[in-house]
């Protein structure tokens, strides 16, 4: 006797996205799942060197994340409408679903949220505004709770903190329905259809969708209180007539300070196919609630003064404290003592000639700095702007190397180990800084500078975007020891 199918569930249709892919982008991850992401981009913009994937640094994107057994293009009417805004997106098909992998990692949704952070990795986007519907809610409010320096604002569509914020009748369904997947995964034929012609899903499709349907009936697990510290604009929103328990809903905007509900009459819980212009509507809307951007031109300033530094004297131990300084500040630079910068590195950069300090302008005198003055930040210039090849051991590993031109080395001048004190942030040091060895580099009969940055550096990114670099595509460059991503942008000025 054949088996009987397990229930079949028929999606709502939907309309996928009209403007033009910018971009589709393959993330591999360290368990071996490949997590596929789609950037969309305003228009004008193209996959260039400068646009890497069709994404700016200037105007920050949305990170799109859809529901459990879904993919990306479930977002199509609001993609369209955050494009025609001037704002790229990037849509990411979640583990397991729709183009992207599985992976050999237990799945959850942290690991999830983790999948996420990897893209904006790979794509060179340090920080994001989050849009997440249902389970993409659920990673929305993991990434401003885990990684808040780089989420600028979510809009969660039908989250739950716990399986509890559901009532017992869907959950109950879902145990059952993925017990018969499970049942159909190992009893099941290929090629099975209903007697309307629905076809039933393959054994090997069906193991899949119920472990997607296993894990909301056993997760998440997250503690309403651990939202306390989420800082950025967050718009919790629901259909009037939601699956979720209105009490759930309550509890969220509860826990997140500040955070605004939404409920949208008339619609139940599929918020993005029933009422796509709401939802472009409020995400929008808190967007502008923090709606940072990075356009414009850095002004040098006048009251900081740049000059090569002395080989002799104290200025390698005045190097060092700089830098023991920057990695005790924390923040998103990811530098730890004696791993980065490697012990030794700036005294061999400075004893080459190769060191320019920043120094307020008062403690300079004919180049040379005063007796006692404080160094407020530093940069080595020389001829090395070597990035490697991109085939450096980890997941990322055979990505490609630097996109740029390829130029003699007299023509070119690498950067390093840019860094300013702490106490002299808000003084556009290291704009000074750039502009000297900009300046410095020309008179040398260079033609570009090159360097690479952390894609997790937030205010490192947004200073060279403010500054006129280019930005190339990201490689793979991992620093053993750091906790960073081993996904580096490339920046480059040209002189």
């Amino acid at each position: 006797m054949a088996a009987t199918p397990p229930p079949v569930h028929v999606p709502r249709p939907y309309a996928l996205p009209s403007v033009p892919l910018a971009a589709r982008v393959e993330v591999p991850t360290e368990d071996g799942a490949t997590i596929v992401a789609w950037t969309y981009a305003p228009a004008g913009v193209v996959d260039e060197p400068g646009t890497p994937f069709g994404i700016g640094l200037a105007v920050p994107p949305v990170l799109m994340l859809h529901g459990n057994g879904e993919e990306h293009g479930i977002f199509g009417p609001v993609i369209d409408a955050i494009c025609a805004s001037g704002r790229a997106v990037i849509a990411v098909d979640s583990r397991a679903q729709g183009a992207s992998s599985r992976g050999s990692a237990s799945l959850s949704y942290e690991l999830m949220a983790s999948d996420a952070r990897e893209v904006c990795s790979r794509i060179g986007v340090p920080q994001v505004h989050v849009l997440g519907f249902s389970d993409g809610g659920i990673l929305g409010l993991l990434l401003a709770r885990d990684w808040g320096e780089h989420v600028l604002s979510v809009t969660a569509l039908g989250a739950n903190l716990t399986p509890a914020g559901l009532p017992k009748e869907d959950t109950d369904w879902m145990a059952f329905a993925a017990a018969e997947n499970r049942r159909w995964a190992e009893e099941g034929s290929e090629g099975v259809t209903l007697e309307d012609g629905t076809p039933v899903p393959s054994p090997a499709e069906a193991a899949r969708i119920a472990e997607l349907l296993q894990l909301m009936v056993e997760q998440p697990q997250i503690d309403a209180a651990s939202l306390a510290g989420i800082r950025c604009p967050v718009t919790v929103m629901v259909g009037e007539f939601d699956e979720i328990l209105p009490e759930e809903t309550d509890r969220i905007a509860a826990a997140v300070p500040g955070a605004r509900k939404v409920v949208e009459p008339g619609v139940d819980h599929n918020l993005p196919k029933m009422a796509p212009a709401a939802v472009a509507r409020e995400l929008l809307a808190t967007i502008e609630r923090n709606d940072l951007r990075h356009e414009g031109s850095a002004a040098v300033p006048g009251d900081i003064a740049v000059v090569r530094l002395p080989v002799s004297g104290l200025w390698a131990e005045k190097l060092d404290s700089l830098y023991v300084h920057v990695c005790a500040a924390g923040g998103t630079c990811g530098w730890v003592p004696e791993v980065w910068p490697p012990a030794g590195m700036a005294a061999g950069l400075l004893a080459a000639g190769s060191y320019w300090g920043a120094f307020d302008a008062s403690a300079v005198r004919d180049g040379t700095p005063c007796e006692g003055a404080v160094l407020l930040g530093a940069v080595a210039m020389d001829d090395d702007a070597d990035m490697g090849d991109g085939t450096a051991p980890g997941h990322g590993s055979g990505t490609g190397g630097p996109s740029w031109e390829e130029l003699p080395g007299r023509e070119v001048r690498g950067l390093h180990l840019l860094a300013v004190d702490p106490a002299a942030r808000g003084r556009h040091v290291s704009v000074a800084l750039l502009d000297a060895v900009a300046r410095e580099a020309r008179s040398e009969g260079a033609r570009v500078l090159r360097l690479n940055t952390s894609v997790q550096s937030v205010e490192a990114n947004a200073m060279y975007t403010r500054c006129g670099f280019t930005r190339h595509r990201p490689m793979w460059l991992p620093y053993p020891d750091l906790p960073m991503p081993g996904w580096t942008n490339l920046w480059e000025l040209r002189l």
